[in-house]
């Protein structure tokens, strides 16, 4: 079965990550260099996105190694990668607003 987590934007702009029940799992923030910074529940930084080449986004932890990548696909979903590659889930706009993220099962 798939995790689902649920993202909003709030008053200040930053965006909100909620799990499946409903707690918050973290926060997103744009940064000063125009990628986004992304801190767990606690407010401790967990890594950094930016926006590539082909018009997705690349991930990488706190200390700069790259760990996965995000690109849009024909339908406009977001598809989610790991740095091997390997497909890790999907982010689908959500009808009441805001998004939806299904990750896929890993063994």
């Amino acid at each position: 079965m798939a995790k689902k987590v649920r993202s909003v934007k709030n008053f200040w702009g930053e965006t909100v990550h909620y799990d499946e029940h409903g707690k918050k799992i973290g926060v997103s923030r744009s940064n000063f260099w125009g990628g986004t910074s992304h801190y767990d529940a606690n407010g401790r930084k967990i890594g950094e996105s930016s926006k590539n080449f082909w018009g997705g986004e690349t991930l990488r932890d706190t200390h700069g190694k790259k760990i996965g990548e995000s690109y849009h696909n024909f339908w406009g979903e977001l598809i989610h990668r790991d740095a091997t590659g390997k497909r890790i889930g999907r982010t689908r706009k959500s009808f009441w607003g805001g998004t939806k993220t299904e990750l896929d099962d890993r063994d």
